[in-house]
Order: structure tokens, then C-alpha cells, then sequence
């Protein structure tokens, strides 16, 4: 696809491929953090519920998948001990062994999750990034079949496919080739699909 033209909806300049919260805001460290403030502040109006703070999985995720793993860590490290924070202000009763382990328990998820979504991140950008590089329109030299890489520069086919892709080439002749260059050899014959 044209990163040129983007497609209807899409900003200018964003490869078609990008997903929309890779972009823009959604990508911005402070408006990460902001998210976790907001769903921080939901959390404690359902902090009489005694369940996994649902909410955290949406910033704890976007941070993982668009910022670094430390980012994330840091996230939810935040993120887990909001409810102790929670309780240690605005609960009289002290904090008990049972919500301590409850904290560790949602650190070490929101932990693993935020591990996984950024190895998951790293993997989709890497695949998208390989799938640029090998699809498009070509500049072929007609007469030599050169490729002009990203620089303008003039490479042989095999060189480029080799450098963006895992490709390597070995070299052969085809029989017609075979009788082009050498002709009706009396000893040789045409090899039948032999590398050379």
C-alpha cells in the first residue's frame, strides 16, 4: 500500500498498516499516565468490590505494547498498589497481611501481561516492518535487472532480495542458458538442475 495516499480516515504521513493506537495520543507517555489516573480514580469507587482491577488492563497494555517493558513495570507496579494506597488513606483499620498478598498477586499479573503485550508489540511491528520492505513496486533495471534501493542506488536482484529478506542464492544454469553460453559440447551434456 501507498504510505503516500493514506486511506480515507487515516492521518497523513501513517503507513496504512499502523494500528490507530500506535498513533497519535495513544502512543504519548503522558497521556498513558493520564489513563492510569482515570482508571486509578474508577478503580477506587470499586474498591468495595474485592475484584481484580479490571480496569487497569487497557493502560497497563497500551503502555506495554507502544512504550518500553520498564515503562510498563513501572505502570504496574503503580497500578497494584493503588488499593493499599487507597486503604492507607481513607481506612481507619490497618492494612493486613491478606492485602498485601492481594497486591502481589496483582502485580505479578498485571507483570506477566504487561510482558506478553510487549513481546506480542515488538513481534507486530517487526512482521509489519518486513512486510513493507517486500511488498511494493520494484524499480527493476530492464536491461540489467538492477534494483534502485531506498538510497537511489543501483543493486543486483540477488544482493537486494538477500539484504531485505532471509533469501540466500545459489547459482545454476538453466538448459537453454546452458546451450547459449556453451554451446553443443560433445562431453557435456546440459545439466539437469545442477548447482554449479
Amino acid at each position: 500500500m501507498d504510505t503516500k495516499n493514506p486511506q480515507p480516515g487515516q492521518p497523513a504521513g501513517s503507513p496504512p498498516e499502523t494500528p490507530v493506537f500506535e498513533r497519535g495520543l495513544w502512543n504519548r507517555a503522558w497521556f498513558i499516565v493520564l489513563l492510569c489516573l482515570v482508571f486509578v480514580a474508577l478503580d477506587w469507587e470499586l474498591v468495595p468490590l474485592k475484584v481484580f482491577p479490571f480496569v487497569f488492563i487497557f493502560p497497563l497494555m497500551l503502555a506495554a505494547w507502544n512504550r518500553s517493558l520498564k515503562f510498563a513495570l513501572a505502570c504496574a507496579v503503580a497500578l497494584a498498589l493503588t488499593r493499599l494506597a487507597h486503604q492507607f488513606v481513607f481506612d481507619e483499620r490497618p492494612i493486613t497481611v491478606d492485602e498485601v498478598t492481594a497486591a502481589l498477586v496483582r502485580f505479578f499479573v498485571m507483570m506477566l501481561l504487561a510482558t506478553l503485550t510487549n513481546l506480542l508489540g515488538k513481534q507486530a511491528r517487526q512482521l509489519r516492518h518486513r512486510v513493507r520492505l517486500l511488498e511494493g513496486i520494484l524499480p527493476i533495471c530492464a536491461g540489467c535487472k538492477s534494483i534502485r534501493d531506498e538510497q537511489n542506488h543501483w543493486v543486483q536482484l540477488e544482493g537486494y532480495i538477500t539484504e531485505h529478506s532471509e533469501a540466500h542464492f545459489s547459482h545454476s544454469l538453466c538448459p537453454e542458458c546452458f546451450r547459449k553460453y556453451y554451446g553443443d559440447l560433445p562431453s557435456a551434456s546440459a545439466p539437469e538442475n545442477k548447482q554449479l
